[in-house]
């Protein structure tokens, strides 16, 4: 890697239980690969909760609760700096998470995507999958339907009101099979690292 570049960005963002992990580690072990022979790093928003008692979290007195769907529950200016220094050790940065599209930060230089993909699903494969998966904190009775599916959809139209500037790819596997999801987001990535090589030279 050249130390005058910095990574190419992908950023893996949206709905809750759609795919995003899932992509990201499969996409992490392809181009670390010797088929690739690339350095690649991710950032995963999970890491950068803030702890249950942190007084930066909005309480949702309905659910007795913390609203671990905004990004008052983000440490943002860790999450902003892991970025800014970690995009300067590798080829590839990949970025996952659910309110990823969602961070302003003061200057598009300090946190921007090369290529950008949001999750999406139906309200009801979302509701399945979140009632499949543990939480810690657990969530309360009607937290899906009466809080988080609404503050998904209040999200949605914020990050793509947001990212005019960058194209911002909506894909559902409910839609189109996880498989063939993977195969395009590989397809575009390839085609980009090619691009850029081609433009150093």
């Amino acid at each position: 890697m050249s130390s005058s570049r910095t990574a190419f960005v992908v950023g893996l963002g949206g709905v809750t239980n759609g795919g995003k992990t899932t992509m990201c580690r499969y996409l992490e072990r392809l181009f670390s690969s010797n088929k690739y022979n690339l350095v690649v790093k991710t950032l995963h928003i999970d890491d950068y909760f803030r702890p249950n008692n942190d007084p930066h979290h909005i309480y949702l007195d309905k659910y007795h609760h913390n609203d671990w769907d905004c990004l008052n529950a983000i440490d943002i200016d860790r999450f902003i700096r892991d970025f800014q220094s970690i995009r300067l050790k590798c080829d590839l940065l990949l970025i996952e998470g659910f309110l990823i599209f969602n961070i302003v930060s003061p200057s598009k230089d300090d946190y921007q995507y090369d290529l950008a993909y949001f999750f999406d699903l139906p309200y009801e494969e979302c509701r399945k999958r979140r009632y499949e998966r543990n939480y810690d904190p657990p969530d309360p009775e009607g937290y899906f339907e009466g809080h988080v599916w609404n503050a998904y959809i209040k999200a949605k139209k914020e990050a793509f009101e947001q990212n005019k500037n960058i194209k911002l790819e909506l894909v559902d596997t409910t839609k189109e099979s996880f498989e063939k999801i993977q195969e395009k987001i590989i397809q575009d990535i390839e085609t980009n690292l090619k691009r850029r090589s081609k433009d150093v030279k």
